[in-house]
């Protein structure tokens, strides 16, 4: 038997039970052979005594019967090993099946396990950004000046109407006054101005700064997953070579043990019984199979 073609056959063909499987127990089967043996072996005597006493008409019966039986057993071995390897190419191939569902189930348990702690380390990074962005504003508007950085001209113009005052020359001290608190705001708005323009800089480089280090996690993230769908497609190599090197040494045994069966259905010219090489020679082999 083909082991190797056998094992590409859809799942539902091994459902399919042939001709044979399963029909008498074990027990039953090696009383039934035995039975059928020992009739053969009267059936080969009886022919052998109709020779010697010149009863030929019965002696070719007795062969006709002989070769009917021995093609019946022929069928049934023959059916039986068919039986018997289709079972064991289904075997093979449901158990890798099944060993398929679990390999894959943990592989996406694993990859989610992955992909939480990835997200854990993203909402947690996201978190200590916004947390360090929060606190810059705050200190940016705590620290925002509230008075200007005052020009030479400002400064001058409040001492020559503090003299003005003095001189009791107050139309002149008011109109300087109106000037200079006009200066006043416009530098004060010139500070706060360039105190937001540096504000607003400093924002930039430090949301450039938290960006470069979330780019930084994403792709430390991308470079696991990758190494992690690289090892899972290294494992599903090594389990496919495995099955397809198992289904190999079935098929190897399953033709020899076809062989082995032919030779002795082409060799026997007496009634003998047959042993499977299943059961001697492949025993401890397919116990390493699983079989």
């Amino acid at each position: 038997m083909a082991g190797t073609q056998a094992s590409h056959n859809s799942s539902s063909s091994c459902k399919q039970q042939l001709p044979g499987m399963g029909s008498q127990q074990p027990g039953l089967q090696q009383q039934s052979d035995d039975a059928m043996l020992a009739y053969m072996q009267r059936l080969e005597e009886h022919r052998k005594r109709c020779e010697l006493s010149g009863r030929y008409a019965e002696a070719a019966a007795a062969a006709k019967r002989m070769q009917d039986l021995k093609a019946a057993q022929a069928e049934r071995l023959q059916g039986q090993l068919a039986a018997q390897q289709h079972s064991e190419i289904c075997q093979l191939q449901q158990r890798y099946q099944q060993e398929t569902q679990l390999f894959d189930q943990q592989w996406r348990e694993r990859v989610a396990a992955y992909e939480a702690g990835v997200a854990g380390q993203l909402a947690t990074l996201r978190a200590a950004h916004e947390a360090q962005l929060a606190d810059f504003l705050l200190q940016a508007e705590v620290w925002r000046p509230g008075q200007p950085q005052h020009s030479a001209d400002y400064l001058n113009s409040r001492k020559v109407e503090e003299v003005l005052v003095k001189q009791g020359q107050y139309r002149k001290a008011h109109e300087l006054k109106v000037a200079a608190d006009a200066m006043y705001h416009e530098e004060l708005a010139s500070t706060q101005a360039a105190w937001d323009s540096e504000v607003a800089l400093r924002k930039t480089r430090l949301q450039a700064k938290q960006q470069g280090e979330l780019d930084v996690l994403l792709q430390r993230a991308a470079r696991g997953r990758d190494e992690l769908e690289l090892r899972r497609r290294d494992e599903a190599g090594k389990r496919g070579n495995r099955f397809r090197c198992m289904v190999q040494e079935l098929d190897g045994m399953q033709r020899l043990e076809a062989l082995h069966l032919q030779h002795f259905l082409e060799g026997s010219a007496l009634p003998g019984k047959y042993m499977p090489l299943r059961d001697s020679t492949f025993k401890r082999k397919r116990e390493l199979l699983g079989l």
